[in-house]
């Protein structure tokens, strides 16, 4: 599987003490305290040739001017990037740099988490609390 490309959210997975919740375009909270899950499902991730990974959120036109004076790059499609990583294939599987960093018992964490694929060919981001499908 070729992962390159532009992705969206598919669904949301956020934990709470009642257990998890699902959320989904289609279907977003109500609940102040999942704004986030809102933002977050109007992001596209975007896995690029060079073996970056960008998270990209859409500019309204009447703001884009006013969003380049704050230095802001954005895209002919009306997409900015707001944050990158880099992303990398090993042994047929995908991973993408957490930036994490850190010990356990001693040893370096390596920061690149897996992005596993469900059956149906999407992809489990942020340790599978995003479901991306491709756009």
């Amino acid at each position: 599987m070729d992962i390159r490309g532009i992705w969206k959210v598919k669904e949301v997975r956020v934990p709470t003490p009642d257990g998890e919740k699902v959320f989904t375009p289609d279907n977003p909270p109500e609940d102040e305290r999942f704004e986030g899950a809102v933002e977050m499902m109007q992001y596209r991730t975007e896995f690029a040739e060079d073996g970056v990974l960008n998270t990209l959120m859409f500019v309204p036109e009447e703001m884009r001017e006013e969003a380049a004076k704050h230095g802001a790059v954005v895209r002919e499609d009306g997409y900015a990037p707001i944050e990158s990583t880099t992303w990398k294939e090993a042994d047929g599987k995908f991973y993408y740099d957490t930036k994490i960093e850190g010990e356990v018992f001693g040893e370096k964490v390596d920061s690149f988490a897996e992005i596993p694929i469900t059956e149906d060919g999407c992809l489990l981001y942020e340790h599978g609390m995003i479901i991306l499908e491709r756009v």
